[in-house]
């Protein structure tokens, strides 16, 4: 059977091309509808004008001329069309006749194509795929089931087609529509300062642009969705507002009124990328980094949102964040935009809080009030879990009765950090590895950036730490966990670097279930 070009998927495979064609097709039909459309139905438009093409191409090259089929017989001089040859057409030179007594009578026409001359059989009446064919038929291929090639086709020629508008400046995308620039409307400046007003008298936001709208005296007459749009693409040009809801939404606030750790990375959070060779990383190790979890480690995230536990470390329990990581990622929002906010659900309490999705420096703030509440300690485990509500997250704790417990305290002597085992209170469950406090925040804060002013290298910080932990264990060894946490009170540090300078550096030696003892006579800098 004769098959349309655009009914196979060899042409809509790699070979498949946006041409000039397709776009001026999507300018008319912007031109005709008047309004942002969605990546999937302009890959409509390009697939409909395709087939259109098509149909128009093939009556093109039928015009005028007759349709091979092996059983008619041809004069010199007709023009032919062979639909099987992609309707190559070709004109009749000579008519001889045919000898093969399997097929009785028939004749052989020479036939002129492309310069060159090729034989084919005529006036055969044995059965022939081609004899199958009415002419009815191949004029009438391209009447396709257009629904059916958007099923199997869109979502290919969806990527291609946002691909090259990305690169051409008349076309505009927010989310996941698509404008013109020649239809949207003009936002001027007092339309700008009117929606920050807006937005003030609102506490910041946030607002979706339907509640912004109807106080800017817009063109009535414009549809409602080229009003919006033409809003939003002015407000994301602005730098006094943004957008901060999740993909398909868009809500927007007021930046200044942003908690600063929102608008600014908090000191503790900051980190400077460390080169290191994971090649030394054993898979025991590579498993205690996938355990820890951390942000900054090198780590696949997880493909759906699903229940999670992790535990707090010093630089988040110190800026009221959780670290936007592989297992915890998938449950918050994605977006374009490099800020959303969402709300945490206490799942012990009910109580609602409000969070921030910081998704370039990944973290998510809003819980400094929550740890201070609930005495949570660094090293607690804390359980997030995917809500039924769009936007919001279940947090909890593992809540005990408070008591009193040995635990890893840190001081500060000397311009140095100091460990000792000292009795606190602790209302919560806890990996008793990572568990480390201090009473001296603010000389911690100190230190901190008196290390982060000279760059103090991993391996030295390490050598600083290490006896003082060491100290604290009958056995002088400390676990590579309660490096990890250790050392992130001085430098904000993913465990592959640490791990990496454990097994590098001669003076740290494993000494059997990822405990390391420190021999400070191989110690050496670097």
């Amino acid at each position: 059977m004769i098959q349309a070009q655009t009914q196979t998927p060899e042409y809509w495979g790699l070979n498949f091309t946006i041409k000039s064609s397709d776009i001026e097709q999507i300018n008319n039909h912007f031109l005709e509808v008047e309004r942002p459309q969605t990546a999937d139905e302009l890959a409509r438009v390009v697939i409909a004008h395709r087939v259109k093409e098509e149909a128009r191409n093939v009556q093109r090259l039928l015009s005028g001329r007759t349709v091979y089929q092996p059983k008619r017989k041809y004069e010199i001089n007709e023009e032919l069309v062979f639909p099987m040859l992609q309707f190559a057409h070709g004109q009749v030179k000579s008519v001889r006749p045919g000898h093969n007594p399997q097929y009785g009578e028939f004749s052989v026409i020479g036939v002129e194509i492309n310069g060159k001359e090729r034989e084919f059989a005529a006036g055969l009446q044995a059965d022939h795929v081609l004899n199958s064919e009415s002419p009815t038929a191949i004029t009438q291929m391209v009447d396709v089931d257009l629904e059916q090639l958007y099923q199997l086709y869109s979502y290919e020629v969806e990527k291609k087609l946002v691909k090259k508008l990305e690169t051409l400046p008349e076309f505009v995308r927010l989310s996941n529509e698509w404008f013109i620039k020649p239809l949207m409307l003009d936002i001027n400046i007092g339309h700008l300062h009117l929606a920050e007003a807006i937005l003030e008298i609102n506490e910041g936001g946030p607002l979706p642009p339907a509640e912004i709208l109807p106080h800017l005296d817009l063109d009535a007459s414009s549809d409602v969705s080229v009003r919006r749009f033409s809003l939003n693409y002015a407000m994301l040009h602005d730098d006094r507002f943004d957008e901060i809801a999740p993909t398909g939404l868009v809500s927007w606030f007021l930046r200044r009124l942003e908690p600063e750790d929102v608008r600014n990375v908090p000191e503790r959070l900051k980190y400077t990328a460390v080169s290191y060779d994971r090649a030394l990383l054993s898979p025991q190790l590579l498993a205690l980094e996938r355990e820890l979890d951390d942000e900054w480690s090198e780590l696949e995230p997880v493909g759906t949102p699903e229940p999670t536990v992790l535990s707090l470390t010093y630089p988040h329990r110190r800026s009221g964040t959780l670290p936007l990581s592989s297992r915890t990622r998938p449950l918050f929002p994605t977006s374009r935009s490099s800020r959303q906010q969402i709300v945490f659900v206490d799942e012990g309490t009910g109580a609602e809080m409000t969070g921030w999705v910081v998704q370039d420096a990944r973290y998510v703030y809003g819980l400094k009030d929550w740890y201070e509440e609930n005495g949570l300690a660094v090293g607690g485990y804390i359980y997030l879990k995917p809500a039924t509500e769009s936007g919001k997250v279940i947090i909890n704790f593992d809540r005990r009765r408070p008591q009193r417990e040995w635990v890893r305290l840190a001081t500060v002597s000397d311009n140095q950090i100091k460990f000792e085992l000292m009795r606190r209170s602790i209302g919560c469950g806890y990996d008793d590895l990572l568990i480390v406090g201090t009473d001296v925040v603010a000389a911690m804060d100190a230190l901190w950036k008196r290390i982060e002013s000279h760059q103090r290298s991993v391996s030295s910080l390490l050598a600083e730490i290490f006896p003082q932990l060491a100290s604290l264990n009958p056995q002088n060894t400390v676990h590579a966990k309660t490096l990890y946490s250790a050392l992130n009170m001085l430098r904000r540090i993913p465990p592959g670097p640490i791990f990496a300078e454990l097994v590098r550096h001669p003076a740290f030696q494993p000494v059997g279930d990822h405990y390391w003892r420190f021999d400070s006579s191989r110690w050496r800098v670097g």
